[in-house]
């Protein structure tokens, strides 16, 4: 093959592998948003059936995308729209370490936190797991009597107010 076509062929595969690597994020961007809106959904559905006691079935299954960890715990600060959440999760620093970007999604009487993982260096599986961590997201109005629900699995999670 000449250089000219050589420089195709690798521009091509270049090309091909940016497409499949934007294809599999936005799908699990997709699926998590989805799983979202359904978990929210589900406890909207429970609140009208049964008003503040609702309690909705966990969802069915349980969503199982790496890198989203369990919410344990939230705690509510005193301007009633900060919100921290407690998980488990890697370290903050070195290459087995991991950030967390968090958001909150809100409906009438719900808000779920979603924590997401991204690992440091690129992506490496480690077993440093097992780390206290926390992320504070701010709602677009005081939680007030509304629950907050744990993304995987649809159902409520503990709330304590800031002391």
């Amino acid at each position: 093959m000449t250089r000219k076509r050589w420089a195709v062929v690798i521009a091509l595969a270049a090309v091909l592998s940016l497409v499949a690597l934007v294809w599999v994020t936005t799908e699990h961007d997709r699926r998590l948003d989805r799983h979202v809106r359904q978990t929210l959904e589900r406890y909207e559905q429970a609140f009208a059936r049964d008003g503040a006691r609702a309690a909705p079935a966990p969802s069915a299954p349980v969503l199982q995308v790496p890198f989203v960890p369990f919410v344990e715990k939230v705690i509510v600060h005193h301007d009633g729209r900060t919100l921290t959440a407690e998980f488990t999760g890697a370290r903050a620093t070195g290459p087995c370490g991991a950030d967390y970007p968090a958001r909150a999604v809100e409906s009438e009487h719900a808000a779920v936190i979603v924590v997401e993982e991204r690992p440091h260096e690129g992506g490496r599986v480690c077993s440093a797991m097992g780390y206290l961590r926390q992320v504070t997201v701010r709602l677009s109005s005081p939680l007030g009597s509304r629950t907050v629900l744990e993304v995987k699995s649809g159902m409520p999670v503990p709330v304590d107010l800031a002391e």
